[in-house]
């Protein structure tokens, strides 16, 4: 009987072994020497309507589906010569989704591994010749959103090399006089042409990298809802803030953006603002027009990171302390509803900020208010309305030099010029390299 035992345990144990290596071959994790071939590349991108797109190139960044054989037993992908993470659940024999890593080279790859996707696998190493674009170029921020024609911009961003055109609303185009940052590709210089559309929108560039939009607020006129010209909705003010002023500045800028108009300032010249004085001047505008002016422009359940205050200001002096308390609903206590803009405050630290030259765009998202930070457009206009009917019919920008962010205040003698006040969105079409997808 006991020899009966010993033989069926031995006959299991046969039949469980046998069936772990049929298992094993048929595992990611297996170390089977089965050829192995890429046959094709898909491009794997949930924002486009093609989900699944096969594909001549694939850029840093991009997630990819590898398509083939023999994938099972694979321990490394190498692309352009760097590794990149394989998921196992993403993984059969004949398909594989990898992340081209955004650290891989791309013009200065090395010559044997440049334009490549090497897998390995036991002794075995597959080469594919497939081509690796550096990532999509990016614009983050544009000097000035509502420039005058002939005027000059910068637009900041990623990827921003060989710009060989630039598409402003309206599509006028420019495809000459583009200077960019040869070095990093981070900026880019235009002279903004005539004819731009009064209704303003995205700025799409391309250049070396591909294309990619602005964010949808350039000239976007319709969006201002104070300017002391010809859309004035002026309130009251106080404390050392000025009266209208009309002389242009700066002179001698050239072709930078300049006043347009009349505009006011926050402190005025051979003023200093002690420290520890809140409220040091404030400007204020009605806002009961709101509702009607701005649901037409801007959908009302825009998230409220979508949607933004724009101004355009010029600092005189060295700002050093200090910040524009932008009050957007008042009645509820100077810290609520409102939103900060301090650009010599850096992660905790004080480096005093010098204006660039020129008039310049300030953008304070609604959602950097605490009160705003989960709301939609639509809240935000509901709570204005509230703040209206209680006959709080104001809002603007404060000058504050208390302490910010924990740093101290200090004396100051900035004086800040402002001007064009305007409610903008913040979306940005998505840019595709294929000319069969919708640019939305």
């Amino acid at each position: 009987m006991k020899n009966k035992v010993n033989i069926f345990l031995i006959a299991l144990a046969c039949s469980l072994n046998f069936f772990s290596c049929k298992e094993e071959e048929n595992s990611p994790y297996s170390n089977n020497n089965n050829p192995v071939e890429i046959t094709t590349v898909h491009l794997q991108d949930g924002k486009n309507n093609v989900l699944d797109r096969t594909v001549p190139f694939a850029r840093l960044g991009q997630l990819i589906r590898l398509e083939g054989s023999g994938f099972y037993g694979v321990k490394e992908v190498l692309i352009n010569g760097t590794s990149t993470y394989i998921n196992p659940t993403l993984m059969s024999d004949n398909s594989m989704i990898v992340r081209v890593p955004s650290t891989a080279p791309t013009a200065d790859a090395p010559a044997d591994v440049k334009n490549t996707i090497i897998l390995k696998k036991s002794s075995l190493t597959y080469k594919y010749e497939f081509e690796i674009r550096a990532a999509a170029p990016s614009i983050t921020r544009i000097s000035h959103t509502l420039p005058k024609a002939g005027e000059e911009i910068t637009l900041y961003g990623t990827g921003l090399a060989e710009i060989t055109k630039i598409i402003f609303p309206g599509e006028i185009e420019i495809t000459e006089n583009i200077l960019f940052d040869e070095e990093d590709g981070k900026w880019c210089t235009v002279t903004v042409p005539a004819g731009v559309s009064e209704d303003g929108g995205s700025i799409l560039i391309l250049g070396a990298n591909g294309g990619a939009y602005s964010p949808a607020y350039f000239n976007f006129q319709k969006g201002v809802v104070h300017n002391f010209d010809d859309v004035n909705n002026y309130s009251w003010s106080g404390g050392d803030v000025s009266g209208d002023l009309s002389a242009v500045i700066p002179t001698g800028s050239g072709n930078l953006p300049k006043s347009q108009g009349k505009y006011r300032s926050l402190n005025t010249p051979d003023h200093t603002v002690p420290a520890d004085a809140p409220k040091a001047a404030y400007y204020w505008m009605k806002q009961n027009m709101w509702t009607e002016q701005l649901t037409p422009l801007i959908p009302l359940n825009t998230p409220s990171s979508e949607v933004a205050v724009q101004m355009d200001i010029f600092v005189e002096g060295i700002w050093n302390s200090g910040y524009i308390r932008m009050v957007i609903a008042d009645g509820w206590g100077a810290d609520r509803y409102c939103m900060f803009y301090a650009p010599w405050e850096s992660f905790g630290k004080r480096i005093p900020f010098e204006n660039p030259g020129c008039w310049y765009t300030v953008t304070i998202p609604f959602s950097e208010s605490s009160d705003f930070k989960n709301a939609t457009f639509a809240d935000i206009l509901a709570q204005v309305q509230v703040a209206v009917s209680d006959k709080y019919n104001q809002w603007g920008p404060w000058l504050d030099n208390d302490k910010y962010n924990d740093i101290e205040a200090e004396a100051t003698d900035v004086v800040i010029y402002f001007d064009n006040l305007r409610i903008v969105p913040l979306d940005t079409p998505t840019y595709s390299d294929f000319e069969d997808e919708t640019e939305e």
